[in-house]
C-alpha cells in the first residue's frame, strides 16, 4: 500500500495534466518528499491495523505481538522503503503499465525472494547471502520477530541496513525531484 499511494499519487497528476498543482506551491523537494512519503506510511499504517483488527476478531485466530518496537521500526521503515520507490516509479513512468511492470519485476520478486515463505537458514551459503542482501528480508524478518519473538538474521544489523538504505533512497528521490525530471513538461 505504500509503493501504491506513493506512486500513484504522482503517476495520476501526471496524467491527469495536474501534476502542476502540486509543483507550484511554494514547496521544497524535501517537503513534497516528506508529504508523499507520510501519506503513503499512513496508508500502510492504517491497511496494517486495519487487517490486524480483522485478523484479531476472527475466531480461533491469535494475534499477538511478542515485542511492540520491531514491529514499528521494522513496519515503518518498509513503509518509508516502499514509499521512496513509489516515488521514484511515479516520476520514472509514464503510463500505468511502466508502475505495473515495477511492481510485478521488482517489487514481487524482491518479496517473494525475502524469506516470507521459506527459512533463509535453509538455504545454500550463496543463495543465503543473496537473501540477505535484499532489503525487503531485513523489513520482513525484522517485523516478523517482533511478532513471533525470532529471526533469520541479527535484527540491530537489519535496522542500521535499513537506515542506510532509506537514506540512500532518500537522496535519490530529493536529487530526481529537485531537478524536476519528468515532472515540469
Amino acid at each position: 500500500n505504500s509503493f501504491a499511494n506513493s506512486s500513484s499519487s504522482i503517476l495520476v497528476a501526471k496524467v491527469q495534466g495536474s501534476i502542476i498543482d502540486v509543483l507550484m506551491p511554494p514547496l521544497s523537494a524535501g517537503e513534497l518528499m516528506l508529504a508523499w512519503v507520510a501519506g503513503a506510511v499512513t496508508r500502510a499504517w492504517a491497511v496494517g491495523l486495519a487487517v490486524w483488527a480483522a485478523l484479531a476478531l476472527a475466531p480461533g485466530v491469535a494475534v499477538t505481538v511478542h515485542d511492540p518496537l520491531p514491529v514499528v521500526y521494522f513496519g515503518t521503515m518498509g513503509s518509508v522503503l516502499l514509499a521512496l520507490l513509489g516515488i521514484l516509479t511515479g516520476i520514472w513512468s509514464d503510463k500505468f503499465d511502466h508502475a505495473a511492470a515495477v511492481t510485478n519485476f521488482v517489487i514481487q520478486p524482491l518479496t517473494l525472494l525475502s524469506g516470507t515463505f521459506y527459512a533463509v537458514e535453509r538455504l545454500g551459503p550463496t543463495a543465503a547471502a543473496i537473501a540477505h542482501a535484499n532489503p525487503f528480508f531485513h523489513v520482513i524478518d525484522g517485523f516478523r520477530a517482533g511478532f513471533i519473538g525470532a529471526s533469520d538474521g541479527p535484527l540491530g544489523q537489519a535496522a542500521v541496513m535499513l537506515v542506510l538504505v532509506n537514506a540512500s533512497l532518500w537522496a535519490l528521490c530529493y536529487r530526481v525531484v529537485r531537478s524536476g525530471w519528468k515532472l515540469r513538461g
